[in-house]
């Protein structure tokens, strides 16, 4: 969601490892949490804030934990909100600040509670009460707080991160490969630092401010590397990846997205031709992964309602229309920084992954 991510990135059977440097307090022991997939673009998982119980995005693009509020006299709540008034734990600093995403901005007030996760409990608990926002998702979301999973990188906050709160200085993301299935956030260690050695692949953080590493060579796998077509972040030029579980879609820049356009046969809409398209191929800090097209493409399910007026909904039957249609699952993002443009990899690129050593 924000543009703050990842310290350092394993991959292997598509579990992501994070390792994140820092001072924290006494380690925890690990916990298992299962991450519920809503049409595998959404996955949010329960926690318990003030005695009540609050689903909720997991970001590794963030730091701070934000929750809608019941003070928020403008929002959709789909789902029910935090209510600061049903709890006997809630802490009070009135602190209001403004929090940009990258689906939208919210005005938030500061606030302390006690956050739990499974057996992880943090007292005093630094939190943002939403009051009012203009992200459109969270109007229909399954969830109603983004949780901050990253460390403080020096924002100018000097309130403990949750992270730091629960003692945990590694933690790993998994999803799984079947359509539909839940995925796991486990909080604390969970393989030996041999199988790490062995099975992981390590890429180094460039940037000061953010979790990202390069990356270069993005393309097709049916395109010819001998210079027939422009590649992204080529040898030439290259780019900064930023992997965030609070990304619905893979971000990039408008002129990339041009080019691997051309490289790609059109998307039939009713998804016939998805076993013709080839695999995304690019490289991370110089090792190289290959989602294929399950993983970049999004089949879409549901029905719309067709209808000329109110009157035919009302007093006519009106035509119901399924919806069953694949689309690429980019968005376009224009952002420069030091180390050239800016990719956000979100969750199409976490569960279908595979490592060519």
């Amino acid at each position: 969601m924000q543009f703050r991510s990842i310290v350092s990135i394993a991959l292997a059977s598509s579990l992501l490892q994070h390792a994140v440097e820092g001072r924290f307090l006494q380690r925890q022991q690990s916990y298992k949490q299962t991450l519920h997939n809503f049409q595998n673009v959404q996955y949010f998982a329960d926690f318990d804030i003030g005695g009540q119980n609050i689903s909720g995005i997991f970001d590794t693009g963030s730091f701070e934990l934000l929750v809608r509020s019941s003070r928020c006299a403008h929002c959709v709540h789909p789902t029910p909100p935090y209510d600061n008034k049903k709890s006997s734990t809630y802490g009070k600093n009135g602190t209001v600040a403004k929090h940009v995403f990258g689906s939208g901005p919210c005005i938030s007030m500061m606030g302390y509670e006690t956050v739990s996760v499974g057996h992880l409990h943090a007292s005093n608990q630094a939190f943002w009460e939403i009051m009012d926002h203009r992200i459109q998702v969270l109007d229909t979301a399954k969830f109603a707080a983004i949780v901050g999973i990253g460390p403080n990188f020096g924002f100018g906050n000097k309130e403990k991160t949750l992270l730091m709160s629960y003692g945990v200085d590694e933690f790993s993301v998994c999803l799984k490969r079947e359509s539909g299935s839940d995925g796991y956030l486990t909080w604390g260690t969970t393989v030996s630092d041999e199988v790490k050695e062995r099975d992981f692949t390590k890429a180094q953080v460039s940037g000061r401010h953010h979790w990202v590493a390069p990356l270069r060579n993005v393309r097709f796998s049916a395109t010819s590397t001998a210079g027939q077509v422009q590649i992204p972040c080529g040898d030439g030029q290259g780019c900064s990846a930023i992997i965030d579980s609070g990304t619905s879609l893979i971000a990039a820049p408008g002129i990339a997205l041009m080019q691997l356009s051309e490289q790609i046969p059109p998307i039939k809409e009713d998804c016939s031709n998805l076993h013709e398209m080839p695999t995304l191929l690019l490289e991370i800090d110089g090792h190289k992964f290959d989602l294929p097209p399950e993983a970049y493409i999004m089949r879409v399910t549901g029905a719309t309602l067709e209808a000329d007026s109110v009157w035919d909904v009302l007093f006519f039957k009106p035509k119901i229309r399924k919806l069953d249609m694949c689309m690429p699952a980019f968005m376009q993002m224009d952002m420069m920084s030091q180390n050239g443009p800016v990719w956000i990899l979100g969750m199409p690129f976490f569960p279908i992954l595979s490592h060519n050593l």
